[in-house]
């Protein structure tokens, strides 16, 4: 009896760890910094918990350098590669390269970003490209695939391990991919959690904005940029999926 009460207390011990550590994610924050402070608030985000931020942090949005500072404040804070950092990263390597720009970055709202990183200076904007060229294109946590586009599956993906699905992965594919929206299909043993493509563009619904969940593909871009679409900053908890909104 006394070895049974030991265990117990072990057992308590460690879920009351693991309630008290939470692993949330969020993702296409686009400078809407009062927002991303305001759900770190909602869900009580503290020093025993982490938090992946699945890219797109910049353009659009007012502050996208403010994000970008709390971010590198925060040691359980964990920024991936999106879309726009990696528009942002190509300008930047064209313009050391002496190359002809591109554009589409500021087609794609990155003028704003553009004037802040500015006003910093060159050293800024240097160390800003190195930290950015270094980001993740994807992070495995627990049984959950974070990226920030989607996954390409290959023939017979099935028969493959994950590792080899995730190697066979091109880094415009992970930032950029709306393809498999439609017809998703499952990893075994796995959940994906992207970003990237605002929900109300998946499923036309513009009244009650919320993650999509389609045979374990979770979106979790609700569009908080977009006042005009009912845009929301949306955040899931990766334990059990519980769902927080600002």
């Amino acid at each position: 009896m006394i070895i049974l009460k030991k265990v117990n207390n072990i057992k308590n011990l460690i879920l009351s760890m693991v309630i008290d550590m939470g692993q949330y994610a969020l993702s296409d924050v686009h400078g809407c910094y009062e927002k991303f402070v305001e759900i770190l608030k909602l869900i009580k985000f503290s020093e025993s918990d982490e938090l992946y931020v699945i890219g797109d942090i910049f353009d659009r949005g007012e502050k996208p350098l403010h994000i970008l500072d709390y971010i590198r404040g925060h040691e359980n804070i964990y920024l991936l590669k999106g879309n726009h950092e990696l528009m942002y990263e190509r300008f930047y390597k064209d313009k050391i390269e002496g190359k002809s720009l591109d554009i589409s970055w500021f087609m794609n709202g990155g003028q704003r970003t553009y004037m802040e990183i500015m006003k910093r200076g060159e050293e800024f904007n240097s160390s800003l490209y190195e930290y950015i060229s270094k980001l993740p294109l994807y992070k495995i946590v627990g049984n959950n695939i974070l990226v920030h586009g989607g996954i390409k599956l290959p023939d017979e993906y099935d028969k493959l391990s994950l590792r080899e699905i995730m190697d066979v992965q091109e880094e415009n594919t992970l930032m950029w991919y709306r393809e498999s929206i439609g017809h998703e299909k499952k990893i075994k043993g796995y959940n994906i959690i992207c970003g990237h493509t605002p929900v109300q563009i998946i499923n036309k619904n513009y009244k009650d904005v919320r993650i999509l969940n389609v045979n374990d593909t979770y979106y979790i871009d609700c569009g908080c940029v977009f006042s005009q679409a009912k845009g929301k900053l949306a955040c899931i908890r990766l334990e059990d999926k519980a769902e927080f909104y600002v």
